[in-house]
């Protein structure tokens, strides 16, 4: 797993390095860290979602939207761009997808609330596109570390049950993909609460097993 020079770094938002044209020397970024702060508020709206889709909470829809648009998809689409600028490339393309996925679903949840042009089919359609996207990041993620995986997997698998549940129509599979979604949320947060905490003591001290293989 990649290290920061004060503790482990997550592998989806590790140390920034780049090397300038004609040297052979890395940089390594003194920008802080922020994809905890993104890996927080994917955990923190998905697991919102899933409480609304999964029928635990009838008419959270009011309350669910604003999260979205704001803490789901602002602050993930802010942390994308920092990536950039620390030259991960995973992270940024992961928050820069996610963010605007938040922005984009919670719209189309609010037409389809108000407007009856937004058809099951259309969301259904929307969900998959995100489901191969999320796939080829389960791939990705396989050189990361173990918690990352199982989230990326709970991810694609929760897609295809929301896509399936809106484009046939049918509630429980809807509410199987909430369930699933409460699952890859909690497992957000223990992801995120690693990274911070082990910013603060200096060292891991929540095992995320890191399938990062050690140098020779």
């Amino acid at each position: 797993m990649t290290q920061s020079t004060n503790y482990p770094a997550s592998p989806v938002h590790s140390d920034a390095k780049a090397v300038a044209p004609g040297s052979s020397q890395v940089a390594v970024s003194s920008m802080a860290d922020p994809g905890a702060w993104a890996v927080t508020a994917f955990g923190t709206t998905s697991f919102m979602l899933g409480i609304y889709n999964a029928g635990l909470l009838h008419g959270s829809s009011a309350v669910v939207l604003p999260v979205a648009f704001f803490f789901g998809g602002l602050i993930q689409i802010i942390v994308g761009v920092l990536e950039i600028a620390r030259g991960n490339i995973f992270g940024a393309v992961v928050f820069g997808t996610y963010g605007p996925f938040w922005v984009i679903y919670g719209a189309l949840l609010t037409w389809k609330t108000y407007s009856a042009d937004l058809t099951s089919g259309g969301l259904a359609l929307f969900l998959s596109m995100f489901a191969v996207l999320t796939f080829y990041f389960l791939i990705g993620s396989l050189r990361t570390d173990a918690v990352l995986v199982a989230i990326f997997a709970l991810i694609f698998a929760g897609l295809v049950l929301l896509a399936v549940g809106a484009g046939t129509n049918t509630g429980t599979v809807t509410k199987v993909g909430g369930w699933v979604t409460m699952v890859f949320a909690v497992l957000a947060w223990y992801h995120a609460a690693a990274d911070v905490i082990s910013a603060t003591f200096g060292r891991r001290m929540l095992p995320v097993f890191s399938l990062r293989p050690i140098p020779r």
